[in-house]
């Protein structure tokens, strides 16, 4: 590794290989955002802990290794987007981020987001192993996250009823669009959650809207449709793109 180089830890995906998770993404646009010199690592969900467990130690309670990780240019790992954003503000001050742990941060990356993803696992669940993920990750996937559904099935075995019904749950909970609410609330200042400048909560917002896309198909569509604002989000993506333009190596 160069000497002030970083190296990121992420999932990697069918054809060209390019980041599509949620939490990766954070930190790539970080590094991105900053111009920070840095490679990508792929691992797949199996190899994960192999590759990691003897550089990481985790928090009390935690027993899942977890991408994003990063070892920053001192040969230290540090896990979990929010802690390296924290190093990463510490280490390139410039370009400063508008904040990280705000109140936008916290009504969307701790509130809205969570609510979210947990309505739509039966979607993601079943949709990414059909789209996104390769065959080295595809029994991991279907065994770890069989239990997170809580529905007596694996991912592979969900029907469109399952996907419907989810679907039904997020659209009564208005979720989406209180997203579109607290977006819209900075109209006046510029086009980021935060105002005129970019905070971490634009990331957060921006892999999610990525995760999406990356899935594709009528649920990209539906996600952009539940928000009430198709054209708030597609053009709050363009005004993300220099951040999202790497998405790879």
């Amino acid at each position: 590794m160069a000497a002030n180089q970083i190296t990121l830890f992420d999932l990697p995906s069918q054809g060209r290989c390019a980041t599509w998770s949620l939490n990766p993404w954070k930190t790539r646009m970080n590094l991105n955002f900053k111009g920070v010199d840095y490679k990508t690592e792929w691992l797949e969900y199996p190899d994960i802990k192999p590759r990691l467990e003897k550089h990481v130690t985790l928090p009390e309670g935690q027993t899942t290794y977890t991408i994003p990780t990063v070892i920053l240019p001192d040969g230290s790992y540090l896990t979990d987007s929010l802690a390296i954003a924290h190093k990463l503000e510490e280490l390139y001050p410039e370009p400063k981020l508008a904040g990280i742990e705000t109140p936008a941060f916290d009504r969307l990356a701790k509130d809205l987001l969570p609510g979210v993803m947990g309505d739509l696992r039966p979607v993601y669940f079943s949709r990414l192993p059909e789209r996104v993920l390769n065959q080295a990750s595809y029994e991991y996937w279907q065994t770890t996250r069989a239990e997170a559904l809580g529905l007596g099935k694996r991912p592979d075995e969900l029907t469109d009823a399952d996907r419907d019904a989810a679907w039904a749950k997020l659209a009564e909970s208005g979720k989406l669009k209180q997203v579109s609410a607290l977006l819209k609330a900075q109209a006046e200042n510029g086009p980021y959650f935060e105002g005129k400048d970019i905070g971490f909560v634009d990331f957060a917002w921006t892999g999610f809207l990525v995760f999406w896309k990356r899935i594709g198909g009528a649920e990209w569509e539906k996600i952009l449709e539940l928000t009430g604002d198709k054209d708030l989000h597609l053009k709050y993506l363009q005004k993300m793109e220099p951040h999202i333009k790497r998405d790879a190596f």
